[in-house]
């Protein structure tokens, strides 16, 4: 999960700059980001089922050899932009359709690293074990920039080539290392068809849909400040696409460095139940979005940002713990591609409004963002009465 967050990071922080390197406007950049996460949305809870019956490490390792792939693939496209073999319809095309079907299997692998988790978790450990996933994806979120501001002085688009080479990595000591769960694959093998009709029942279940709306709003929030943040560094302080693609990348790892450091204090050792961790992300992520709207320096937009982070390692944790929870074990691998598919909903609106409203004035994302903190106050405080830890 550190390897993906790793890839998904530097992908992320190069995207703005990558884009205007190879003359793509704002929401051709959003359209990518959303085209691949709706895929990615639909196949994280059929992987997750996929799972019950091909077995939580084989799904894993599926999805990190697709991570790997088309990774390889996205890069290769971008490279033949920056050097002019194909440009405006068709590069955005080549890059839309190679960022889907790497989505399309890089699914499985969130989805059976979370049901991997609950099958080696009790109830009463299910946040924290949810909670290390998340510093999991913290570490691969700090160690990322760092990684992505060395190799991007070889190349723009050379970082995208390292995660390749090195989720493909990843994927062999996983086959190779990584124990079998103890859960055990279901006898009853389903046909293709009846895999996809279950897997995305999960969206219909009644049980789950405060979760899913709540995940889904934290993520679009995050998404809304993301993509547009390299715009802003860029357009705001006069930066080139290079060192725009760096000071994103360093604000990214200093949010992911307080996103870590809060799992560790308040979900590993104060053990915090769940409900608590949604009370401190709401305010946490509408006050960093407060602070990009009025802020004018760069370190008070890395401030902002940083709460933001720390407000999205509190939440999905929480979320992930929580549903989880409300299932039988024969449903985590259901439920966990569920969870998994939080991110990238988020994602499909996020981008596209985000940039579209950059597009007509700078601060208008992180208005909307502070918005979408008063619904997610109201699901936060119905979760609480709800009495679900």
């Amino acid at each position: 999960m550190g390897v993906t967050a790793l890839g998904q990071t530097l992908v992320f922080t190069l995207l703005p700059s990558l884009g205007r390197a190879t003359g793509l406007a704002e929401m051709q950049v959003g359209l990518i980001i959303s085209c691949s996460s709706l895929v990615f949305a639909l196949a994280s809870p059929v992987w997750g089922t996929f799972s019950e019956s091909l077995g939580r490490k084989r799904v894993l390792v599926i999805g990190l050899t697709g991570y790997s792939l088309g990774t390889l693939a996205f890069a290769l496209v971008f490279d033949a932009g920056l050097r002019g073999w194909v440009a405006g319809g068709l590069l955005l095309a080549g890059l839309v359709v190679s960022r889907m079907l790497q989505a399309a299997i890089m699914a499985a692998t969130p989805a059976a690293a979370a049901a991997y988790t609950a099958d080696i978790t009790t109830p009463e450990q299910r946040t924290q074990g949810m909670g290390r996933i998340g510093a999991a994806n913290n570490l691969g979120t700090v160690i990322g920039p760092v990684s992505g501001g060395v190799l991007v002085a070889v190349a723009l688009v050379f970082p995208l080539y390292g995660v390749a080479l090195l989720t493909g990595l990843m994927a062999l000591l996983a086959a190779w290392w990584l124990p079998q769960s103890p859960h055990q694959p279901s006898e009853r093998t389903l046909t293709l068809g009846q895999t996809l009709r279950k897997g995305l029942a999960a969206y219909a279940d009644p049980r789950l849909r405060d979760l899913l709306l709540t995940g889904v709003m934290l993520f679009m929030s995050f998404a809304l400040i993301q993509q547009t943040l390299g715009f802003l560094f860029q357009d705001h302080f006069a930066l080139s696409p290079a060192e725009a693609a760096r000071a994103l990348g360093l604000t990214m790892m200093a949010a992911a460095v307080m996103s870590l450091a809060g799992q560790i204090i308040v979900v590993q050792w104060l053990r915090a139940p769940a409900t608590l961790l949604i009370g401190l992300a709401i305010p946490a992520i509408a006050t960093g979005a407060l602070v990009l709207w009025l802020a004018d320096q760069k370190w008070a937009m890395s401030v902002a940002v940083m709460l933001v982070g720390l407000g999205l390692g509190f939440g999905m944790p929480a979320v992930m713990s929580l549903a989880s929870l409300r299932v039988s074990p024969e449903e985590q691998g259901r439920v966990a591609g569920l969870a998994s598919a939080c991110p990238a909903l988020g994602f499909i609106l996020g981008p596209l409004v985000g940039t579209g409203l950059y597009t007509l004035d700078h601060r208008w994302p992180y208005l909307l963002v502070m918005s979408l903190s008063v619904p997610l106050a109201i699901l936060g405080w119905r979760l609480a009465r709800s009495g679900t830890q």
